[in-house]
């Protein structure tokens, strides 16, 4: 299966963390969803339950006649104590700065206060694209989803370690297409097609 992982274009909160924070899309990432999904079309189409992924996903779904698929598992981390807030206030408290750099640099370091482990959502990413994988008669599916989840995906189908998942720029309004499959014998599997930036 082809499949198009796209991370929400900009926000109207730039450059923060955004898990359960919610702004709305810019009018930059309202251009980003349009120039990233024109001439294309998709058998499904999966969005986040993010306002700022599910408006973008939805105009996608209506305008080529898809139902729009809302799955709960695509949602990005959840940054807890550090929700909506930029990474350099974080990292201006030292002892935030040490969870921070800790949490960046393992996937099974403790959460954000109050937040999620990478391991979480590698997790329940994992079963996101096991839905995916198994939608009947679809070979194209486009994912309308966060950096965090795109990077578990990569990690996943293409057993990417989880340090040089930060080699990737996943900016809002990234396309990333995999071509992904579950083998009987070798299990999940996963080659990277195309990335396209914003």
């Amino acid at each position: 299966m082809l499949i198009d992982l796209m991370r929400h274009g900009e926000t109207q909160m730039p450059g923060r963390l955004l898990g359960r924070t919610d702004p709305p899309l810019s009018e930059a990432g309202w251009r980003q969803m349009e120039r990233q999904t024109a001439g294309r079309s998709w058998d499904v189409v999966v969005a986040s339950p993010r306002r700022r992924t599910e408006a973008g996903a939805a105009r996608v779904a209506a305008k080529r006649g898809r139902t729009l698929r809302i799955d709960a598992d695509w949602a990005e981390l959840d940054f807890g104590a550090w929700d909506g807030r930029l990474p350099a206030d974080v990292r201006a408290d030292p002892e935030a700065a040490e969870a921070f750099a800790a949490f960046y640099g393992s996937p099974d370091a403790a959460a954000p206060p109050g937040g999620e482990t990478w391991s979480a959502l590698v997790a329940r990413v994992a079963r996101a694209l096991d839905r995916v994988l198994a939608e009947p008669a679809a070979s194209t599916a486009l994912v309308v989803t966060h950096a965090g989840p795109m990077r578990a995906t990569l990690a996943l189908t293409c057993a990417i370690p989880f340090a040089n998942l930060w080699a990737f720029s996943i900016k809002p309004g990234t396309r990333i297409t995999l071509r992904a499959g579950r083998d009987n014998t070798a299990g999940l599997w996963g080659e990277i097609v195309e990335v396209v930036q914003p």
